[in-house]
């Protein structure tokens, strides 16, 4: 069995960083985008909670390097874990083709929940850049929806698009612990898969 590549994907509140933490204890490297992008904001002094410049900071970078350009990073740490990898924060096509295209497979895996559900739990999980109000919360569903890209048609290049291509999609409109059974399911289904059973 070669090297296992999976990406989670969903709107804000869908359920991404229960999956990691579940994914990680069956043996997965979790590359967080996010991550990659908090990283590069601490590297050139530009605080993550300063709206304007983080925005300014992600425009001046991806017009220097691509649009996929947090995705050149994961595939560098991607190259070096030798076997499983669950990549999360994807958020557009450029970055999820820019994977496709340097890796034999990605199995994108899509988190499915109702917009006042996961209002709800952005509210409950209380994170400091995480959505107040529920009108806060859409605005930063239309960003999702664009890969975080200003113009309207960059839509298309959006997650959503993204979620319609995916190779298993998740519902999770229950509990923590039903989540955790179907995402064990996806994982051995895929692994089976690999390992050519």
């Amino acid at each position: 069995m070669g090297k296992i590549v999976v990406a989670f994907v969903g709107l804000p509140g869908s359920g991404k960083s229960l999956a990691a933490d579940m994914i990680k204890k069956m043996g997965f490297e979790v590359i967080e985008l996010g991550d990659i992008w908090r990283e590069l904001l601490r590297k050139n002094h530009v605080s993550r909670y300063d709206p304007i410049g983080t925005r300014e900071f992600t425009r001046k970078i991806r017009n220097k390097y691509g649009k996929d350009v947090y995705a050149r990073y994961a595939f560098r740490k991607i190259q070096k874990n030798r076997r499983k990898v669950a990549i999360m924060g994807i958020r557009s096509t450029y970055e999820i083709n820019y994977l496709k295209g340097r890796l034999r497979k990605v199995y994108i895996i899509a988190l499915l929940a109702p917009m006042k559900m996961r209002f709800g739990r952005l509210k409950h999980r209380g994170k400091p850049e995480d959505p107040k109000t529920l009108e806060s919360f859409k605005w930063l569903e239309t960003r999702e929806k664009r890969g975080f890209m200003k113009a309207k048609s960059e839509e298309k290049h959006g997650v959503m698009h993204i979620i319609a291509d995916a190779d298993y999609v998740i519902a999770n409109t229950s509990t923590v612990k039903r989540l955790g059974w179907n995402v064990t399911r996806v994982i051995k289904e895929i692994e089976a898969a690999e390992a050519g059973l």
